[in-house]
C-alpha cells in the first residue's frame, strides 16, 4: 500500500473529508488529493502531524507492507534512528512537497512559495476585529498580480464613489440654485409690492444672490461640510407650546379646542420661519464657504460626500 492510499485510507477511517484534513494539517484541498494521488508527498513535519492525527506511528506512513503492529505504536515514542535509505526519501518528500496557487492552480515549488492570511470580519461587542482563518498559497509573481489587481479595484471603486459624489452635489446643487432663482424672479418682477418697492435691476440682483445661496448650501450639505450640521443644529431648534387649563363644561371644551387648533397652527407657523432662518443663515454661510469647500473636495475626491 503506497503513502497515498494509506492517507486515504486512515481519513476515511476517521470520517474526515479531503478539506477537514486539509484545515488540520494547514494545506489545500487540492495538496490532500495529490498526496492520495501519490501525485505528491507531505514534508516531514506534515508527515509528524497526520502521524498525531490519526493516532499511529511515521514509520506505519512511510511503510508499504500492512503492519498493525506498527499502527498501534505509539506516535509519542521516540522514533528510532533512521536508516540511510529513509534520509534520503525524507529529503525527496521535502523537495517535492508543493502547495496549489489560489490564481493559476499549479502546483508552486518551494523557492517560489508564498502565503498570504485569510481573515474575516467578527463582531466582539462595540468592536470588529479581523480574524485568520487560514493561509492561501501563491506564485510570488500571481501574488504581486493579485495585489495589482486588487488595487485597481479599490481605484475603481473610490473613482466611481467620487463621480457619484460630484454628479449628486452639482446637480441637486444646480438645481435647486434655478428653483430658488426663478421663484425670487417671479416674487420681485410679478408681485405688485415687491414691483413698486424695488427696481428690476435689483429684483434680478437679488434673484440670482439667492439663487447662488440655495445652489451653494445644497452644494456644501450634499458634499459633507459643516454647513449639513449647521443646518440640522438650527433646524432642530423648537418653541414648546404652552397647556391649555379649562373647565369640563360646553363651553370651556369649546375653548379648549379652539385654544389646541390655534396653538397648532401657530407652531407650524414658528416651525416654518424656524426652517427659514436655518435656510438662511445656512445659505449665507455657503455663499462664503463655497470656493473653499469646492477646492477641498477636488483635492479629497469627495471623501467626505454624503
Amino acid at each position: 500500500m503506497t503513502l497515498g492510499q494509506r492517507i486515504k485510507k486512515l481519513r476515511n477511517e476517521k470520517g474526515l473529508t479531503q478539506k477537514d484534513l486539509a484545515d488540520q494539517v494547514h494545506v489545500t484541498f487540492q495538496t490532500i488529493s495529490k498526496w492520495e494521488k501519490d501525485e505528491n508527498e507531505p514534508d516531514v513535519t506534515t508527515l509528524r502531524e497526520l502521524a498525531k492525527l490519526f493516532g499511529c506511528s511515521m514509520d506505519y506512513l512511510l511503510n508499504e507492507e500492512e503492519s498493525h503492529s506498527l499502527y498501534k505504536a505509539s506516535v509519542e515514542e521516540k522514533p528510532a534512528p533512521a536508516p540511510v535509505e529513509q534520509v534520503i526519501k525524507t529529503v525527496i518528500i521535502h523537495q517535492n512537497e508543493a502547495h496549489v496557487c489560489a490564481r493559476c492552480g499549479k502546483d508552486i515549488p518551494e523557492d517560489d512559495l508564498v502565503s498570504e492570511d485569510v481573515t474575516r470580519k467578527e463582531r466582539h461587542g462595540p468592536h470588529t476585529r479581523s480574524v485568520s482563518i487560514g493561509q492561501t498559497y501563491y506564485h510570488k509573481e500571481c501574488l504581486n498580480q493579485v495585489k495589482a489587481e486588487r488595487e485597481k479595484e479599490v481605484k475603481r471603486i473610490r473613482t466611481a464613489k467620487t463621480s457619484r459624489s460630484k454628479k449628486l452635489s452639482w446637480g441637486w446643487g444646480i438645481a435647486g440654485g434655478i428653483a430658488a432663482l426663478v421663484i425670487t424672479l417671479l416674487i420681485f418682477l410679478m408681485l405688485p409690492a415687491c414691483k413698486e418697492s424695488i427696481h428690476p435691476a435689483l429684483g434680478v440682483l437679488y434673484s440670482i444672490l439667492i439663487g447662488y445661496g440655495i445652489f451653494a448650501m445644497i452644494y456644501c450639505i450634499l458634499s459633507g461640510s459643516y454647513i449639513g450640521d449647521v443646518f440640522l443644529e438650527m433646524s432642530s431648534w423648537s418653541i414648546k407650546m404652552p397647556g391649555v387649563i379649562f373647565s369640563w363644561d360646553i363651553d370651556g371644551v369649546v375653548w379648549a379646542i379652539a385654544m389646541k387648533i390655534t396653538l397648532t397652527i401657530l407652531g407650524l407657523i414658528l416651525g416654518a420661519l424656524v426652517i427659514g432662518l436655518a435656510i438662511t443663515i445656512s445659505a449665507l454661510l455657503a455663499g462664503v464657504s463655497f470656493p473653499f469647500v469646492l477646492i477641498h473636495n477636488e483635492r479629497t475626491g469627495y471623501a467626505d460626500a454624503l
